[in-house]
């Protein structure tokens, strides 16, 4: 059997830096849920896992999250977090100065489950760089940084929307 590269998958990576950025990100995405599949649960790789860290990393910080914020990040259904609280990781709560908000907070569980994840990707980002010298790994973290910024720019500044207004494009998530 012989080993697949970006350059033999038929799409265009080899050609366009976009394209190896994005073919990148999905196969690290699916190795990271693998891994946290295998390592701490199924029911929490991939958005359920990011929901989940979100909300206790509010939670250090002292800040409230609501599920609207959440369906919004991450464009999800009010179902995945109602999953999420019959599955035991998190709770919602009304809000006394509006019903209408549902604030989450993990539960004991759940935090015990993320503190699992946060070691399971430490150890991922540790083989992930395995064999790549820190010099490179950092202007390898420069490059994408920029890229990063270049393509949030070109959001913000020159895609208006359907209703001619330039989408705003922040990092909300901590």
């Amino acid at each position: 059997m012989h080993e697949s590269s970006y350059d033999d998958c038929g799409c265009c990576a080899d050609v366009h830096f976009g394209a190896l950025l994005n073919q990148t990100s999905r196969l690290i995405r699916r190795a990271l849920d693998a891994r946290i599949n295998a390592e701490v649960s199924s029911e929490l790789s991939g958005v359920r896992g990011m929901v989940l860290g979100d909300i206790v990393r509010a939670e250090r910080q002292g800040r409230d999250v609501y599920q609207r914020d959440i369906e919004q990040w991450f464009n999800i259904r009010r179902s995945m977090l109602q999953g999420m609280e019959q599955d035991g990781f998190i709770t919602r709560s009304a809000v006394a100065k509006d019903a209408r908000l549902k604030r989450l907070i993990a539960t004991e569980k759940g935090r015990a489950c993320h503190k699992q994840i946060e070691a399971s990707i430490a150890r991922f980002e540790d083989d992930l760089q395995s064999g790549i010298d820190p010099q490179q790994v950092a202007a390898a973290r420069a490059v994408l940084e920029q890229t990063l910024r270049n393509a949030q720019h070109f959001l913000q500044e020159e895609i208006p929307n359907k209703r001619g207004e330039i989408p705003i494009v922040k990092n909300t998530r901590t």
